[in-house]
C-alpha cells in the first residue's frame, strides 16, 4: 500500500495550516507504508521519511496512478480534477473553510459574498460526493460534517447496511504535536527585541491574525494591566501568513492601530514581521511563559480546532483562551490554564493576574506536559494508517448519479396524484432500471 498526500499551496521552510498537517501526516504515516507529499511548483524542502515532489496544473495523474491512497482537500478537487480518479479517495475535513471564508471575505460586496459562499457549498458537495472516506479533527467536527454527509446522501440504505455508525467513512483524525519536546535555540524575543528581558512576562500569540480572532480585547486588557503588571509583554510574531493563498486581514490592521491608540505599540504589545520557520517554532514557544488565543462568538468557534493551541501544548506553556470551541473545553475540563468569555476585558484582566503567578503557571505546565502525548501525531494519524492498510471503496461511491432518476415535476405529480406509497414504488422501479 501507498499514499499521496497533495497540498494546494508551496511547500517552504515557513509553513502554516494545511502544509504543516500534510507535512507531518505524511511523516506519521511513513513509518507504516511508503508516502509522497504533492505541492504545487517546486518544493523548497525535503524529507528523509517520504518524498516531496511538485507538481504543474493538470500534472498530478501520474502520481495518482502509482499510490493506492490519495488525501486531498479544500479546493483541490475543483482545480486538479484528475485526482477522483483515485483508487482510494480520503478527503481531510479538519478545516471547515465555508465557516472561515464568511470572514475571509467580509469587506466584498454582499452580492459578491453569496456567490463565493454558493461556491464553497458547490466545492464542498463535491468533495462530499466523491471520497471513501473522511477525516476530521474533533467529535464535535465529526458531528457537523455528518449533518453535510446526510444531506449530500452520502447516509443512504446501502452505506448504513455497511457502516450503521460511520465509523469506517467519518474519522476523528486531529491535528497533533511531535513525539519529541522542543528544542532550546538562540532568542528571538528575550534581549533581542528591546522591551522584552528576562523579566518579562511574555505572553504569545501563536500565530496569525485572522479575522475570526479577537485580539482587541487581549490588547485592551494588557492596557488595563500597566499599572498592576508592568512586566507584561504581548508578542504577536507574525501578522501575515506565509500562504501566497491566505490575504492580508483587516483584523491585523485593527490590531496595530489600537495598540498605537493605547501606547503600547513596541512597549507591552509587539508585532513581528516574519513567519517563523517551522522547524524554528520550538524555540520561539520557550520563550514565553503562556500562550494566548481569543476569538469571538462565531458558528466558526463551534467548530473549530485552534492549532495554535496544540503548539502551547507542546511546549508545555499554560494557556489563556476564549470559550466556545472544542480546545477551550480541553483547557477548561484539564485546568490547563484559564478559559475567559466573549469580548470580556475584565475577565481576561482577572485570567492575566492569575496567571503572572508563577506558581499557577507551573501548575498548569504540570498538567499541560501530562496530557500533551495524547495528542502525539504518532497516535492521532491511527484511523488514517488503518484505512490504508487495508482501503476499501465506500459501498455507495458512484451510485448517487443513480439515485435520484425521477424528475422534480414528474415526482410532484405522481405524489399528488397517487400518493406517496406509489412515489416510492416508482421511485425504486426507476433506480433499479437506471442501474442495468
Amino acid at each position: 500500500m501507498s499514499l499521496l498526500v497533495v497540498g494546494h499551496e508551496p511547500l517552504g521552510e515557513r509553513m502554516a495550516g494545511t502544509s504543516i498537517r500534510n507535512w507531518e501526516l505524511a511523516r506519521a504515516v511513513s513509518s507504516h507504508l511508503p508516502v509522497t507529499i504533492a505541492a504545487p511548483g517546486v518544493p523548497e524542502v525535503r524529507s528523509a521519511d517520504f518524498r516531496v515532489v511538485g507538481y504543474e496544473p493538470g500534472g498530478l495523474e501520474d502520481e495518482v496512478r502509482k499510490h493506492d491512497v490519495v488525501v486531498v482537500s479544500g479546493f483541490l478537487l475543483e482545480r486538479e480534477p484528475g485526482l477522483a480518479k483515485a483508487r482510494h479517495l480520503v478527503v481531510d475535513l479538519y478545516d471547515p473553510f465555508p465557516l472561515e471564508n464568511l470572514h475571509l471575505h467580509a469587506e466584498a460586496s454582499l452580492p459578491d459574498r453569496m456567490r463565493i459562499d454558493a461556491y464553497d457549498r458547490s466545492v464542498l458537495t463535491r468533495l462530499i460526493r466523491s471520497a471513501d472516506m473522511f477525516m476530521c479533527a474533533s467529535e464535535r467536527q465529526r458531528d457537523f460534517w455528518a449533518g453535510w454527509l446526510t444531506s449530500q446522501g452520502r447516509v443512504n440504505p446501502r452505506l448504513h447496511d455497511a457502516d450503521p455508525g460511520l465509523g469506517s467513512l467519518l474519522r476523528v483524525v486531529p491535528f497533533g504535536i511531535p513525539g519529541h519536546p522542543p528544542t532550546p535555540g538562540a532568542p528571538r524575543f528575550r534581549g533581542v527585541v528591546p522591551a522584552i528581558d528576562d523579566r518579562s512576562l511574555l505572553a504569545l500569540w501563536g500565530g496569525g491574525i485572522w479575522n475570526w480572532f479577537d485580539p482587541l480585547t487581549l490588547i485592551r486588557a494588557v492596557a488595563a494591566l500597566e499599572p498592576r503588571l508592568p512586566q507584561l509583554r504581548l508578542v504577536f510574531p507574525a501578522l501575515q501568513s506565509p500562504s501566497p493563498e491566505v490575504p492580508r486581514m483587516p483584523m491585523a490592521e485593527q490590531a496595530q492601530v489600537l495598540a498605537r491608540d493605547l501606547g503600547l505599540l513596541g512597549r507591552s504589545v509587539i508585532f513581528g514581521t516574519d513567519w517563523v520557520p517551522y522547524a524554528d517554532r520550538g524555540q520561539m514557544l520557550l520563550e514565553a511563559d503562556l500562550g494566548v488565543s481569543l476569538h469571538r462568538d462565531d458558528v466558526e468557534t463551534r467548530y473549530s480546532f485552534r492549532t495554535r493551541v496544540l503548539d502551547y501544548l507542546w511546549a508545555g506553556l499554560p494557556v489563556l483562551t476564549t470559550a466556545g470551541d472544542s480546545m477551550a473545553d480541553l483547557v477548561a475540563a484539564h485546568d490547563l490554564g484559564e478559559v475567559v468569555g466573549y469580548e470580556d476585558v475584565d475577565s481576561v484582566v482577572t485570567a492575566l493576574l492569575r496567571l503572572a503567578d508563577p506558581d499557577r503557571r507551573a501548575s498548569c505546565s504540570e498538567r499541560v506536559r501530562a496530557l500533551a502525548p495524547s495528542f502525539d501525531w504518532a497516535e492521532v494519524v491511527r484511523p488514517l494508517v488503518d484505512y490504508c492498510l487495508d482501503p476499501r471503496p465506500a459501498p455507495d461511491r458512484g451510485l448517487l448519479a443513480d439515485a435520484l432518476p425521477i424528475r422534480r415535476r414528474s415526482a410532484l405529480r405522481v405524489l399528488r396524484e397517487d400518493g406517496l406509497t406509489t412515489l416510492a414504488r416508482k421511485a425504486v422501479r426507476e433506480v433499479l432500471k437506471a442501474r442495468r
